[in-house]
């Protein structure tokens, strides 16, 4: 079949079978109507030879057995058969026809028939046989001749064969639509209770395999929720110990000493991160799908406060911020808004290692956009001119799409609006031709509901 064709399975087998059907009820209907011709033309070629060898000529060299006509010589023959067949077309015991019938659905005006018969004794017969339509009566008559019969005969099986196929595929064709709905209304509710039957065994074993197959997933996600859940718990006693541990030592360790200070950072902001993504992790882990509490809250404070307590991530890196924001105020669930606004802002932070971070809001539109520049090797086309070897998926990721997948999850949960796109811009290069800067990354667009 044409690669990428869609088409139904209950149509695919029934319009198969149905011109299989209509096929071989055709060739039959004509070889039907055939060997009907075959046959009458056998028998009365027959006749006509036993005639040929029986009959006993009179002084006019002819003889007549009932409606055959018996010749010794062609010049003898009637005007209208030697008008239908002329002497050189005879060949010895083949039956010669000249039907005359105007179409498919009259019967026949006339026929003429006749037989060259070779006997032993050298000589030869012609054997002939005319038919005439008998005088009309002025009134018409309904005939069927044998070819129409068949066609009918032919139509009727055609027919009957598929109403019978539209039976069967009635009764194959409930169940499998049966199976269909149950598959699709499968839940975790629907997977306690017992499956149902789908008449065919078949469909009843697909039936189990789909049923445990659900079974074996919805276990799965389930031993993963409670791993997510219990670690992320497990996680909040050594990060709160770490953090306070980090506080205790900012105190301790002299303020001169800068190696044990920049270490102490270092901790600091990763167990804030630690404790960040725990948080998020137990948010998304929850399985109540009551409504958040929401509150009135000002976006873009939201947005400043957050790339303020963020900016640790850029700390070393030769990365500018630039924030382009419009007062808005609109009613969220707060602390769901921190964390995916947070991690997005995080993401765009974490993976910039030199270049720079955008951040707009505009009618309840969040758009961050992080710009990494680069330098690429380039190799020189035919005509001399540069060309850069286009990244992978890794480089441009970088573990970027991890954080783009959570954020995918927060946003599906809090039915935001949600849609990220990598970035590749190529600037221009110096006179040798040998390098060239390249600025690529990530710019993620959030419609906040």
């Amino acid at each position: 079949m044409v690669n990428g064709l869609r088409i139904s399975l209950r149509r695919y087998v029934l319009w198969s079978l149905l011109s299989l059907a209509a096929v071989v009820i055709v060739l039959f209907s004509i070889q039907s109507s055939d060997s009907f011709f075959d046959g009458m033309d056998g028998m009365l070629r027959n006749t006509m030879i036993r005639a040929a060898e029986s009959a006993e000529l009179d002084d006019n060299k002819h003889a007549q057995i009932l409606d055959l006509h018996v010749f010794a010589n062609y010049e003898s023959l009637p005007v209208e058969v030697k008008q239908s067949f002329s002497k050189e077309s005879f060949i010895p015991f083949s039956l010669m026809k000249d039907i005359n019938k105007p179409d498919w659905f009259s019967r026949p005006i006339s026929a003429h028939f006749a037989v060259l018969v070779p006997l032993e004794n050298g000589e030869s017969r012609y054997v002939t046989q005319v038919f005439v339509a008998p005088p009309s009566d002025g009134k018409k008559h309904f005939r069927i001749n044998h070819v129409i019969y068949s066609a009918i005969v032919g139509v009727v099986a055609l027919v009957s064969f598929f109403v019978a196929l539209l039976f069967l595929m009635r009764s194959v064709s409930r169940p499998i639509e049966s199976l269909q709905r149950w598959a699709a209304s499968l839940d975790e509710q629907e997977l306690d209770k017992p499956i149902p039957e789908f008449r065919y065994k078949e469909l009843n074993a697909l039936a189990g395999m789909i049923h445990g197959s659900l079974q074996n997933v919805r276990n799965t996600l389930n031993r993963e929720r409670e791993f997510v859940n219990h670690a992320s718990h497990e996680l909040r006693t050594p990060i709160a110990v770490i953090r306070s541990s980090a506080a205790l030592l900012h105190r301790v360790i002299d303020s001169e000493n800068t190696k044990g200070n920049n270490a102490l950072a270092r901790v600091d902001h990763a167990s804030k991160t630690m404790a960040d993504l725990t948080e998020t992790l137990l948010w998304l882990g929850r399985n109540e799908e009551a409504a958040l509490p929401k509150e009135k809250v000002n976006l873009k404070a939201m947005v400043e406060a957050l790339s303020q307590d963020l900016m640790y991530l850029l700390s070393g890196k030769d990365v500018s911020v630039q924030l382009q924001l419009s007062d808005c105020e609109l009613t969220l669930a707060k602390t769901a808004s921190e964390i995916v606004i947070g991690n997005v802002i995080r993401n765009a932070y974490q993976h910039t290692q030199q270049g720079k971070v955008t951040i707009s809001l505009s009618d309840a539109t969040l758009t961050v956009l992080n710009e990494e520049d680069g330098l690429e090797e380039e190799a020189l086309n035919e005509k001399g001119q540069a060309t850069l070897s286009a990244p992978t998926i890794s480089e441009l990721d970088g573990g970027f799409g991890i954080g783009l997948k959570l954020i995918d999850k927060l946003c599906a949960k809090l039915k935001w609006g949600y849609a990220h796109e990598r970035i590749t811009a190529r600037g221009s290069h110096d006179d040798q031709g040998d390098v060239s800067r390249m600025t690529r990354g990530y710019r993620v667009v959030l419609t906040v509901r």
